[in-house]
């Protein structure tokens, strides 16, 4: 698909997860506390991400592929149910 229409939106979605995803290997040295705070912030950055670039009309199933997550946790973070779990 070369649809040019979500590629703010997508763009997003794909830095948001690789912040998350950087971000859990540097923190991995910081206390429990700090970890769990610091992976909360990224991750709610993620469910922001995503459902801005849903309410703008991109698919559950690209949003899924481009955050690294399953569908499940799409459909959950915009309101369609679903799985809560990070897990791809």
């Amino acid at each position: 698909m070369n649809d040019q229409r979500w590629v703010k939106e997508r763009h997003a979605v794909r830095h948001a997860a690789q912040r998350l995803t950087e971000d859990a290997g540097a923190l991995m040295a910081a206390s429990a506390e700090a970890v769990e705070a610091g992976l909360a912030t990224r991750a709610e950055e993620l469910r922001r991400a995503v459902v801005a670039a849903w309410s703008a009309g991109v698919a559950p199933e690209v949003l899924a592929l481009d955050a690294g997550v399953k569908v499940a946790v799409i459909d959950n973070w915009v309101g369609r149910g679903g799985d809560t779990g990070l897990g791809s």
